[in-house]
This record gives structure tokens, C-alpha cells and sequence, in this order.
């Protein structure tokens, strides 16, 4: 699949050239080969930008590209360098084919020195093949094609007007580039440091030579160390002698001592002290090659088992303050400067950690987060289900898609000191959490390919954790957006949280508005949203409602963004409060919006913040009080509620994460009441007698960074008169430091706490409702499902009403070819097949229009209401003409 080499470092001893001055063309890659693009001919070139990534659409995939370019002065071996193409590039050098390569992140390049003429003709055809059929897709694209992280996502089920195009990235999004050097390259570098006793390191350094010229090679290699933040130590130094045969290539190993070396910490654990190698490739006294490589002296274990989770870094035990991370959909647009700014976004709202979400980000992103001291979670771009009822043939390339990519992955980021976790597939469709999701997930889809991703990653980087799936022995916890209720926090004890959180509308004066339109009012299933990542079925059952439950844009905005803050705040504290014992990390999902529209993100993609960014902040500070609420009753959407007269109990917990931190501290709280209930002269004489405010203090020895949780006290506060309170907690401790936190409730003896159920969105129904099917059947109405959305499974259509009555008690029956059955607890709903249900009725339905409403429910896609309308006819009761 991968005819080329490797390039995943810079290696030239002589300099670079970039090619400019490209032309395009849109063209399929066997009609474009049947007209001669390879060797420049054909009509309809034209002028184009390189890097920069295109768009590839139904009917326009493939993208050919050529530039003209005279022999390079240069007398060594001369490689062509492409940093990065979406997805499959073949290319041809003067009409020769040079070779293919498949994948977009890792860099690829051939050795052209035999095939170049005084002026050259470099032709070749970048293909990012269309897949609608996402469950059957084949392509190794991750977030790029599949999931909520794109433009027109796949929870839109391809239901938008014509205008809103399905797209995934195609071309080249890096520079193409001659690089110069002599007869020997290197194919790649792997560094495994650590410190053995002391401040003694080990640098165990394992490389591939490559012989470009025929002949034999004899030299050697020079080895380098320095330390940048440690001037006055020398560098060590060490020569190894080499000889290659001709076209072939040698793997070389070699260990050195590094004296005084530092250790590389995560930023708030310590300094990131990088050390600097530079490896020369000697051949016949001349510079050949030439690498300079940063690497850090860190040993980080994650160890993930089905028995929990232990986390260190240098032998120190570490709860994870983290985000997910998807910073733009157009890579070639993530630039270094963009890259810097975002991490130390991530380190003032106190996160240590970042998950890279089902993509690979520039490798520059990498080294950025190695000098900024910021863990990463790094994710092989595969996300849900793959080759689902594909043919063995499709099943195949897949398979071999992730075979040959995986080296790529891990060789391009093996060594960075930030990298702890290796993660092969996001959210597959084999592990535990989607038993409900229909048969893709009982026949273990992509199980046998992810496992042996998993092997092979452990074969070339066996120092770091890798997992095979995230989502199995992680937590992706949805409650309170796709399910449950945001209260369900205090019940889960996950091993460690890589996901969480819910949607919030941009700020008001966030350019993303510009996109996405001030329109007012708004239906909650429109187009525009819709393809800008608006999720109407959570934001309507969970969240603050649709669009049109809201008077103005700016209060759905304010009331959309204080609910992703309080679903937040209360996770994060949740999960906090299980440090170390249950708990090893809490990824929120996610830090920035990866295009304009409604998202997960703390800030929306043109970086402006929302809410829930200061909420996080606070949460995740190093040393906090969290205010746990106890035996509450909870609100919908959102509010903690206690009935006057009982108890109000609340547990005051203490974490620290600063290594800094220690000794005695001081808690000082305050609970009273900030509004009253409206009543009349009596009421407000019994208010004033009932109403008390509470205050205390409470001393405790702080935990160290390495310690749990500890619970500081448990208040009981017997409030009597209703209103709205706060409780209000200041702790102070050893030199200076101050942390505050505050909880919001409500004592009433209304307290809301029906869940809603929202119609389904319409352009659910229509991918799952056969229209006009209602109709009357001997012994009640029947009707047809037919799914076209994802494989999925139905669990319930209950309660069911007819014209707004109940149907007591709902029986609803499976009409197959033979016989009618009893609903099942779980019953498949194929990819366009039609399933036809009977609700059995006491009483014949009369003549005339009627409405059956049902519920709905399929775990991991929708839930909600659906109407179905239809109209009895006389002519339905006339017996069936008798047989002859």
C-alpha cells in the first residue's frame, strides 16, 4: 500500500528546497491516468495554492497536481519530501511512476536522484474517496470522516437540503519540498531515556540506516547529547563506526551514559527539561545526514487493567486534569503560533492533560506540548465502526489501511516526553459500553484488527501503555447530555473519565455568529444548525430546551452555556473527589470547538470563551473545596433542591494536586439565604421566624499531591423557610494560599423534577418512520419502522397514546412473515429494512383521522416522541371478500 519511504524527520545536510508554482485539476485517478495527467497532459489546469488543504466531494474525490522544476545543483542524493496529503497520492516524475502512499499525517518522499533531467515535470493525484455508508467506511480518516467533530456531522444523517455538502479533507495540506544529503539517510530514530540512579541518565538510541546508492558505504555515526537548560556540563559525545551495502539498510543500536542529567516533568509537577541529540551520518569522511532531535528523561506508567487504573510519572502518582482535544478541522491552517496559544489556554484553566480525539495533529503540536510540560493522550485516527457487512475485500483494505499506518503513527511521535498513552480506536463498536448498539456490536466489529494494532504498537514502543479501544477500560460518561441525568455523576465510579460534558451556543459577541447567522426565532431541526453540529435531540431533553422554547438569541445562549457549566462543575468535582482511589483522570469533552457552530468546546472555535470556562478553571485548580451535596433532590435540567424542614446535608471534601501544598488548613463556611419565595403578611411572619443562616469553621491537615480526597466534615443545616441559598467555602492554607467555592440550592416544597420528552426531531423521524403507515389492522392500528440512520437497537416504544389518551396497558406486537410476537426487550433494527408493529386496542378504532403517539427509545442514537398520523376509513371495516 506504502511504495516510498518513510520521512518522519528532517534529515539534510545540505538544505531544503520548496517546489512552487503548482497547477490542479479535479479529475478521478483512472479517468486521469486514461488522458495522460501523468505525464502533464490534459485541459483545465489551473493555478493553485500548496500547502493547503481542499475539500473532496460526490463526484469531485481526486485532485491532481503538477509543477515544474529544474535538476538541483547538487551533488549528493536528492529526496522528494511531501509533509502531509489527504489520503491515497501516487506520483510521477517525468512521466514515471515514482510510487504510492496512503495516510495523511505521516511524511513520505522518494529518492529521485536517478530520474531527474535538466528541467522535470512532478505530476501526482491525491484521492479522498467519498463514504456515506459510514458504518461500512474503509478509510482511515478518524474524525475527518465519522463522528460529531465535523462540519454536516454524522448524527445529521445525511438529512440536509442539497446546499450543505458532505466533504472530507483531500490534497496537500504540508510542503513539498527537495531535500539534500548524501548517500546514506535515515529511515528512522527511536530514543528510550531514563535515569537509572540519581541524576544519572541512560540514553538507549536504536536507529535505521538506509544506503541510497548502490555501492557499498563505510563511515560512521556522530552522537551528540546537550542539555539547554544546564550550559556548563559538556556534551557527551560518541562515534560508532558503520558500512552498508548497497541498497540496503542497517539497524543500529547504541547506549550512552548522560552525567547530571534532568528529569522532564509535567508542568505542574515540575520544569519540561528537554535534552537535545544530533546525530551526523559520516560516509567517507563527509556529512551524509544530518538529525537534530529533543527528547526527555521521563518515565511515565499507565497502567490500565479491567481491575482499575495507576497512573505515575517519575514514580509520582498522578490524577489527570484533563481535556479533549480537536483544535480545527484544516490542519494546514493549525499553526504554530495557534498550537502554543491553546496549550497555554489548557494550563491556565489548571489541565495538565490533553486527549488528541481520534486524529494526529502536525507533529510540530507535539514538540509544542513537550516544552510546555502538557501530557498527551495520543488517538489513531479511527473512530465508531468500520467495514460493518463490507465485503472481504473491503474488510481487507482496511485491515491493511491500519497495518501499515501504525509504524507511521508511532514513529512520528515516539519520541516526545509528553506522549504517555498510545490509543488505537475511539469509541469502537466492540466494547461493553455499546451492547446496545445492535448487531455490529455483537459481532465484535474491528475487534481482531484493533487488538492486533494494539500488539503492534506494544512491539515498537514497549515502555508506554497503549489501549486498544478507548471507551473499554476508560469512561466516556454521557449523562446529562445523550442520557441520564446530570445528577448521575455522584453514582459513577469510572477508572478513568475520557469524555464528558455538553453542548453550549457561542458567546454573543463570538464571530462564529457571523457563520452561523442571528436568525431569530428558529426551528430546532434547521439545515444551518444542523450542519454546524447543533444536537436538538440532548439540547430538548437534557439541555436548556430548542430554540423555540426561548424568548431571544441571548437568553438561549446564556441559558444553553450556564447549563454546560453546572453539568461540568459538578463532574469534574465528582470525579475529583474519587482521586486515586476509584479515579485517575477526568477528560473534559472538549477544550476548543473544532469548527464554528454549537459545540462541546470551553471555547468556541475562533477562541473566544464560554461560561463554562471559568467554571472549569475553578474546578480544576490544584487545591480545592468541593461542596458536595448529599441526598438531594435534583432539578430538570439543572438545581439541587432540599424540602423545608429536612436536613440539608452537605460533605465538605479537600484535594490538592500542588506538590507544594502541605500542612494545616482552615475551612471558614456560610450558608444564607439570597431570595425569598414571594407570599403574603402572614407568610412573610412565618418566613422570619423559620429563617437561619449557619456559619462554622473547620480545621484539616491537607493531603500531599500524591494523597485521595479527603472529607474535611459533613454539614447538616435544618432550613425551614423556602428560597433560594448559598453555600459559600474559603480555605486557607500555609503560606497565603486561598481557594473559594460556593453551591447554589433551593428549599421548597415545589421542587421540579419531571424529565422531558421531546418529539423526536423531524429529520429523525423521517429516517426511522415509515411516512403514512398508520393504519387500521384487525385487532388495532399498525404501522412501520424502517432505520436509516446507523445499525441500531430498539429497547422501547412505551407509553403509547391514541389521540392524547393513554393506551392502558400498551401491548405491542412484531408482525413477521409467519406470526405476531410479543415486543422483545431488544429487537435489531437492520439499515433499511422495514419492521412492522401492531398496538393491540380494546375497542375498534372509529372512522376518521387519529394520532398514535409513541416513545421512542434506541440507547446511543435517539429518544424522544414520535407522532403518527393516519385516517380510518369505512371501507377498513368491510370483511374480506369470501374465497372461491
Amino acid at each position: 500500500m506504502n511504495d516510498c519511504l518513510s520521512l518522519p524527520l528532517r534529515q539534510s545536510n545540505a538544505g531544503s528546497r520548496p517546489l512552487g508554482d503548482w497547477e490542479g485539476l479535479w479529475q478521478a485517478l483512472g479517468e486521469g491516468e486514461a488522458e495522460g495527467l501523468p505525464q502533464g497532459r490534459g485541459e483545465g489546469w489551473h493555478a493553485i495554492a500548496v500547502p493547503a488543504q481542499q475539500a473532496a466531494t460526490e463526484g469531485a474525490a481526486a485532485l491532481w497536481y503538477r509543477c515544474r522544476f529544474a535538476r538541483p545543483d547538487h551533488a549528493g542524493r536528492v529526496l522528494l519530501r511531501f509533509g502531509g496529503a489527504f489520503l491515497a497520492t501516487n506520483v510521477w516524475l517525468n512521466g514515471r511512476l515514482m510510487g504510492s502512499h496512503y495516510g495523511y499525517f505521516g511524511p513520505f518522499g522518494f529518492d529521485v536522484t536517478p530520474f531527474l533531467k535538466d528541467e522535470n515535470l512532478l505530476v501526482l493525484c491525491c484521492e479522498a474517496p467519498i463514504e456515506t455508508d459510514l458504518a461500512r467506511k474503509r478509510h482511515v480518516m478518524g474524525l475527518f470522516n465519522d463522528g460529531d467533530d465535523r462540519l454536516y456531522p454524522s448524527s445529521a444523517f445525511f438529512s440536509l437540503p442539497e446546499s450543505y455538502r458532505w466533504e472530507v479533507p483531500v490534497g496537500l495540506w504540508r510542503p513539498v519540498e527537495l531535500e539534500y544529503l548524501g548517500p546514506v539517510s535515515v529511515d528512522w530514530l527511536r530514543l528510550r531515556p531514563r535515569i537509572e540512579a540519581g541524576d544519572t541518565g541512560r540514553l538507549e538510541i536504536e536507529t535505521r540506516l538506509r544506503n541510497l546508492d548502490g555501492r557499498s558505504m563505510s563511515g560512521e555515526l556522530l552522537l551528540e547529547v546537550t542539555s539547554p537548560a544546564k550550559a556548563d556540563v559538556p556534551p557527551v559525545r560518541l562515534r560508532r563506526a558503520i558500512q552498508i551495502a548497497g541498497g540496503t539498510e542497517q539497524a543500529v543500536s547504541i547506549s550512552l551514559t548522560v552525567p547530571e542529567a534532568l528529569r522532564w516533568w509535567p508542568w505542574r509537577l515540575g520544569a519540561p527539561n528537554l535534552h537535545q541529540l544530533t546525530m551526523r551520518v559520516l560516509v567517507n569522511g563527509e556529512e551524509s545526514a544530518r538529525l537534530v532531535e529533543s527528547f526527555g528523561f521521563s518515565e511515565a506508567v499507565v497502567r490500565a487493567a479491567p481491575d482499575g487504573w495507576s497512573i505515575t510519572v517519575n514514580g509520582r502518582p498522578m490524577f489527570l486534569r484533563g481535556a479533549v482535544y480537536a483544535p480545527g478541522l484544516r490542519l494546514d491552517q493549525l499553526t504554530e503560533e495557534l498550537l502554543r496559544a491553546d496549550l497555554e489556554l489548557a494550563r491556565a484553566a489548571h489541565l495538565d492533560a490533553l486527549r488528541v480525539h481520534a486524529h494526529v495533529l502536525p507533529e510540530a503540536f507535539y514538540r509544542l506540548a513537550d516544552e510546555a510540560g502538557m501530557l498527551i493522550f495520543a488517538d489513531f485516527p479511527l473512530t465508531l465502526a468500520y467495514a460493518y457487512h463490507a465485503s472481504a475485500d473491503e474488510n481487507r483494505f482496511f485491515e491493511t489501511a491500519v497495518r501499515e499506518q501504525i509504524p507511521e503513527f508511532v514513529g512520528l511521535l515516539h519520541n516526545r516526553a509528553s506522549v504517555i498513552l498510545w490509543t488505537v480506536h475511539d469509541d469502537p463498536p466492540w466494547i461493553a459500553a455499546n451492547a446496545e448498539r445492535a448487531d455490529v456490536h455483537a459481532v465484535r466489529q474491528n475487534y481482531t484488527i484493533d487488538q492486533e494494532a494494539r500488539a503492534l504498537i506494544k512491539s515498537i514502543d514497549p515502555l508506554r501503555g497503549a489501549l486498544a479501544a478507548s471507551g473499554e477500560l476508560d469512561s466516556h460518561l454521557w449523562q446529562g447530555w445523550r442520557e441520564g441525568s446530570w445528577s448521575d455523576f455522584a453514582d459513577l465510579a469510572p477508572a478513568l473519565a475520557s469524555a464528558f460534558g455538553a453542548q453550549a451556543l457561542p458567546s454573543v459577541n463570538s464571530p462564529v455568529w457571523d457563520v452561523l447567522g442571528r436568525r431569530w426565532p428558529i426551528a430546532g431541526d434547521d439545515p444551518h444548525w444542523l450542519y454546524h453540529g447543533f444536537q436538538p435531540a440532548p439540547w430538548a431533553e437534557r439541555g436548556a430546551g430548542l430554540p423555540t422554547e426561548h424568548d431571544t438569541l441571548k437568553d438561549y445562549i446564556e441559558v444553553g452555556q450556564a447549563y454546560q457549566s453546572h453539568l461540568l462543575s459538578y463532574a469534574v468535582d465528582q470525579l475529583r473527589k474519587r482521586k486515586l482511589e476509584h479515579c485517575w483522570g477526568a477528560f473534559v469533552f472538549q477544550l476548543v470547538d473544532p469548527f464554528p457552530g454549537a459545540g462541546f468546546g470551553l471555547v468556541d472555535s475562533a477562541r473566544v470563551p464560554r461560561a463554562a470556562l471559568a467554571v472549569v478553571r475553578d474546578a480544576m485548580a490544584a487545591v480545592r473545596v468541593i461542596i458536595d451535596p448529599i441526598a438531594f433532590v435534583p432539578f430538570q435540567p439543572w438545581g439541587v433542591g432540599y424540602r423545608p424542614g429536612e436536613q440539608a446535608s452537605v460533605r465538605l471534601v479537600v484535594v490538592n494536586d500542588d506538590p507544594q501544598v502541605s500542612g494545616r488548613a482552615e475551612i471558614r463556611w456560610t450558608v444564607w439565604r439570597e431570595n425569598a419565595p414571594r407570599q403574603g403578611v402572614l407568610g412573610r411572619v412565618r418566613d422570619a421566624v423559620r429563617r437561619k443562616s449557619f456559619g462554622g469553621r473547620v480545621a484539616v491537615e491537607l493531603p500531599t499531591a500524591s494523597e485521595p480526597a479527603l472529607q474535611a466534615a459533613v454539614l447538616t443545616l435544618p432550613l425551614e423557610a423556602s428560597g433560594d441559598y448559598r453555600l459559600e467555602a474559603e480555605m486557607r492554607f500555609p503560606d497565603g494560599g486561598l481557594t473559594r467555592s460556593h453551591l447554589d440550592f433551593r428549599v421548597s416544597d415545589q421542587l421540579s423534577t419531571s424529565r422531558r420528552v421531546p418529539l423526536l426531531p423531524r429529520y429523525l423521524t423521517e429516517r426511522l418512520v415509515v411516512a403514512d403507515s398508520l393504519h387500521r389492522a384487525p385487532d388495532g392500528l399498525g404501522f412501520t419502522l424502517r432505520n436509516r440512520t446507523r445499525p441500531a437497537v430498539l429497547t422501547s416504544l412505551v407509553p403509547i397514546r391514541l389521540d392524547s389518551r393513554p393506551i392502558l396497558p400498551p401491548r405491542v406486537l412484531v408482525e413477521t412473515e409467519n406470526a405476531r410476537l410479543p415486543l422483545p426487550r431488544r429487537l435489531e433494527l437492520p439499515m433499511e429494512r422495514e419492521v412492522k408493529f401492531l398496538v393491540e386496542l380494546e375497542d375498534v378504532a372509529e372512522v376518521g383521522d387519529h394520532t398514535l403517539e409513541i416513545e421512542i427509545s434506541l440507547p446511543g442514537l435517539a429518544s424522544g416522541r414520535v407522532l403518527l398520523g393516519g385516517t380510518v376509513r369505512a371501507e377498513d371495516f368491510r370483511p374480506p371478500p369470501t374465497p372461491t
